[in-house]
């Protein structure tokens, strides 16, 4: 049974106020934030009242946390979205408006108590309101709303295919604290049908009625979004037929339903975070000392989302120079704006990870981090050196459902025919006996060819079959064998290392989001563009990628188990070695030359930091040619361009897959006992002092010894019992010497670190023993001496204008007396008698075949032309092309100088047209992943890493 009010007029709203432009308080606020459009939403914020209890001072104003508390809401809001707020102000108007900024448009209300309906009906006052109608949210002054609510609110509002008509916050009072609220009420169906104020339940219903609508719990908790027109329309026929004879703006509720209109609500619950806060009264004085301490015992209710994107933006740009968190944040944006170019599928509502990793620059020790020797090296991670720079790899990834792992490579050379691979590809699941390095190499090599050939890649064989049927052969940048550090194969090996954890709590997680069965798909876009060459290019992809994975699923793995996982995928890419490099990249200090052990046992640590060079001597990276494509022709005879019978130059790719063995073999060879490696017998005599002593010295000759200095491949595998170790081998011929040159590799690794070791302790000997441990790569001798002057070289001279590009190099060597590099000069087993050991820094012989005999003419050009002691050339760690250092005595010799030589007497003598002339390196951080809880906080944590980045 219900029971009316006592008889009162019926005012409809239309008639009790017209909004008017007169009551603007600031017009010049209008245009605020861009003005009113109508694809942002807008803020109505009532706060017009003037709260009996709070003194002089009106309600809203009240300082919480030292900011006026209506201030908070719209705080909040601007980090929602960048839009205009619409404030109704009337008690002391001045002074609210004073207080809560000019950013802001205020609207002087005639009646601050005619009710929440009249003071939102008045913002009409604002005519673009209706002109663009936006969405509005309508909210109370006297409450705080966090950004987080907002989104929430905004996003249900819009879900599906058409928004709804009205949303609204809502809130599960424990009783009695749904006391004197409006009641939710809803049909059978939980349909909302209205919202009755608790004055009216108590004016209007008795008995069982009333009692059953005052036990609702669920009560309004004062936020609502509705587009403007539908909330004038409305507005223009409510009363304030009601008991407290005020217009209610909840009564479009049943209005709206009355038309079958779509009503959604967010309706939060005391397990909430956020509960506490949306539901704090500020009816009295010490209700804003209970806000205080609700927002003192937890900051992130107000902030949770710019925590998160602060706490971001702070973990990227620490320990990188403010450079490379410019460039970051450039290349971010860049990300950004492609995903919406493109049309990219990334849900704005859900996680994305960040993964990012520099390269890496080998100051001293070229190629020692071979499996079972594991030398270190002396390392600093690099990145870009200014915001416009792109000497880091960023990848953002985001978890899908499509059955796709999507790329999206910013620089179309990285991209592909296809930009996707199926998830479920069954070459991407190691089965349970992939469990070491050596059983990860082959499945990942299958694997990488795999994904190659289904983005239209050729094989090795069908090349071959083209060949003999006399078919032209596609382009060399679609073959397989130069390929295989494309990103597809370097993510693809990314993910598939990852699922050979299997055991304990990172397994189980692994399990879970990447397993069979329960991996659905990952859309990943990747930019940066680390020079090739020895810097490390393809690791950063992996490593990034690695990051990107872990910080996306929360996999909690470990730095030292990601830079093993790290390496173990670049097994799967042909690369025996990289634990240097992924140890630099995920470790390293910007600035910092740290000797890095490439030991899985010692967890790649740290063994000394030295400091980099002093200015004195300075490095520049020209350009050669490119390795596996190109380095075959310029290496005069030393490779070939594929392999094409049983024995005979190896290809570069072939070459690395020797080297890379040569440890182990030895090992085998030598009896190493299997818990140690060749460099911990010398590891504490080098690092004390960078000598080897008399003993060490009679060690390493007693082991080169028991290796024969050239053996067939046959020999090799019949002596060691593991014919694994040689698969897809030939026998090789190196300038006419038939075999496998184990000596001479394993002494290039005890001479190599000798000889860096000597150069970090003895830095003012840096030319001498840079120019030593080249010898390690030589292909060629040439005496500088007999090349001619360097007037004569910065110009082309008669006898070669007939001759081009790799002919042309070939007539230098031969007219100059150029002979292959006598790799086996004192391994012969009388000089290496361990009665008399040699110095091994000082060794003459030794060689890591991965030297080209164009560097090897660059370096006698350059020593001839500003002399022996002022520049020493290198390759840049793996060698065969690419980029190559050349250092310099500043003192002897002037950097800007020996670059004009040159691009005058190299790059245009031999038609060389590098993509960069020079490479210029600067110091970066280590790598990391990065987890953001939604996609379009991006655009937050982009801003956050400029300011950081800024001066």
């Amino acid at each position: 049974m219900t029971t009316q009010p006592a008889s009162q007029p019926a005012t409809p709203l239309r008639d009790a106020v017209r909004p008017s432009p007169d009551r603007i308080v600031d017009p010049a606020a209008l245009g605020c934030y861009g003005g009113v459009t109508a694809e942002a939403p807008v803020l109505v914020l009532l706060a017009a009242g003037k709260g009996t209890r709070f003194g002089q001072d009106p309600k809203c104003i009240q300082p919480v946390h030292g900011i006026p508390l209506a201030r908070h809401s719209i705080n909040a809001f601007r980090r929602f979205t960048p839009s205009p707020v619409v404030c109704l102000v009337g008690y002391r108007s001045a002074d609210v408006a004073a207080a809560l900024g000019a950013d802001n448009i205020y609207v002087l209300s005639t009646n601050p108590a005619g009710g929440t309906a009249l003071a939102a009906f008045e913002a009409f006052s604002v005519s673009a309101l209706l002109e663009q109608n936006p969405l509005l949210f309508i909210g109370m002054g006297d409450r705080i709303v966090p950004s987080r609510v907002f989104r929430m609110l905004y996003e249900i509002h819009t879900a599906g295919p058409r928004e709804a008509a009205l949303t609204f916050l809502a809130a599960r009072y424990e009783p009695p604290r749904n006391s004197g609220k409006g009641r939710v009420v809803r049909g059978e169906d939980g349909r909302v049908l209205s919202i009755i104020e608790e004055r009216d339940i108590r004016a209007r219903f008795e008995g069982a009625a009333r009692d059953a609508l005052l036990d609702i719990t669920e009560a309004n908790c004062p936020l609502y979004l509705i587009r403007a027109a539908t909330l004038y329309r409305h507005l223009l026929p409510l009363t304030n037929d009601n008991a407290q004879g005020q217009f209610y703006i909840t009564d479009i509720v049943e209005a709206i339903s009355r038309e079958n209109g779509e009503i959604r609500t967010l309706t939060t619950n005391v397990t909430d975070p956020e509960y506490d806060l949306l539901c704090a009264d500020v009816t009295r004085p010490m209700d804003l000392a209970l806000l205080e301490g609700i927002l003192a015992s937890n900051r992130a209710l107000l902030f949770p989302e710019e925590l998160e994107v602060e706490n971001a933006a702070r973990a990227i740009a620490a320990g990188r120079p403010p450079a490379q968190t410019a460039s970051i944040a450039r290349q971010l944006s860049e990300v950004a704006l492609a995903v919406a170019r493109e049309k990219l599928p990334f849900d704005p509502a859900r996680p994305v990870s960040i993964g990012i990793s520099g390269g890496r620059l080998r100051l001293a020790f070229m190629h020692p981090d071979m499996v079972r020797f594991y030398g270190p090296a002396w390392q600093t991670p690099i990145g870009a050196g200014s915001r416009s720079g792109t000497e880091q790899i960023v990848i953002l990834a985001q978890e899908a459902a499509d059955g796709r792992i999507a790329l999206f490579p910013l620089e179309a050379r990285y991209r592909e025919s296809v930009d996707f691979v199926p998830s479920d590809t069954e070459a991407m699941y190691p089965g349970d006996d992939v469990s070491d390095l050596h059983s990860y190499e082959a499945f990942g090599t299958r694997m990488s060819e795999s994904l190659l050939l289904s983005l239209g890649y050729f094989s090795d064989e069908e090349l071959e079959r083209r060949r003999a049927a006399g078919l032209p052969l596609p382009p060399p940048s679609l073959w397989i064998g130069g390929s295989m550090r494309r990103p597809f194969a370097l993510i693809g090996n990314t993910i598939a290392s990852l699922r050979t954890l299997r055991t304990g709590t990172i397994g189980a997680r692994v399990q879970k989001h990447l397993g069979k069965g329960n991996f659905k798909g990952l859309h990943l876009v990747s930019t940066g563009s680390i020079p090739q060459g020895g810097f490390s290019s393809s690791s950063a992809v992996t490593v990034a990628a690695k990051n990107a994975i872990n910080a996306l699923y929360e996999l909690g793995i470990p730095p030292d188990l990601l830079v093993h996982l790290a390496c173990q995928a670049e097994y799967g890419t042909g690369v025996r070695a990289g634990s240097l490099d992924q140890a630099t990249e995920q470790k390293g200090v910007a600035g910092q030359g740290a000797l890095i052990s490439s030991n899985p046992r010692d967890n790649y640590h740290i063994l000394a930091t030295h400091p980099l060079p002093d200015g004195r001597f300075q490095i520049v990276f020209p350009y050669s040619v490119d390795r596996d494509r190109a380095a075959w022709r310029w290496s005069w005879g030393a490779y070939a361009e594929r392999p094409v019978s049983t024995a005979g130059p190896l290809t570069t790719g072939e070459t690395r897959k020797m080297t890379g063995k040569a440890a182990e073999i030895a090992a085998i060879l030598t009896d190493l006992s299997p818990d140690t490696d060749f460099f911990k017998h010398i590891e504490q005599d080098l690092l004390d002092d960078g000598l080897l002593t008399r003993e060490s010295r009679a060690w390493i000759c007693s082991v080169l010894r028991r290796l024969p200095l050239c053996a067939s491949v046959e020999d090799l595998r019949c002596r060691t019992g593991q014919p694994a170790l040689f698969a897809g081998w030939r026998d090789p011929v190196i300038f006419g010497a038939p075999g496998v040159p184990l000596r001479a590799m394993v002494a290039y690794l005890f001479a190599e670190v000798a000889k860096n070791f000597y150069l970090v302790h003895h830095p003012a000997h840096w030319i001498e023993y840079v120019t030593r441990s080249q010898r390690g790569d030589r292909s060629v001798e040439i005496d500088p001496a007999a090349l001619p002057s360097r007037e004569e070289m910065e110009s082309e001279l008669p006898w070669e204008s007939a001759a081009t590009g790799p002919d042309r190099m070939n007539l230098w060597l031969e007219r100059h007396g150029a002979v292959p590099f006598d790799f086996n000069r004192g391994l012969d087993d009388e000089s290496l008698s361990p009665e008399n050991p040699p110095e091994f820094h000082l060794l003459e012989g030794g060689n890591f075949f991965r030297g080209l005999a164009l560097v090897d003419l660059a370096e006698a050009m350059l020593k001839r032309a500003f002399g022996d002691d002022a520049i020493a050339v290198r390759v840049n760690a793996a060698g065969q092309g690419d980029y190559f250092q050349v250092h310099i005595d500043t003192e002897k010799a002037a950097p800007a100088e020996v670059k004009r030589f040159i691009r005058l007497a190299f790059y245009r003598r031999f038609g060389l047209t590098p993509p960069t002339d020079f490479v210029e390196i600067h110091p970066g951080g280590g790598a990391l992943g990065i987890r953001l809880n939604r996609y379009d906080l991006l655009t937050q944590l982009i801003p956050a890493l400029e300011r950081l980045a800024a001066p």
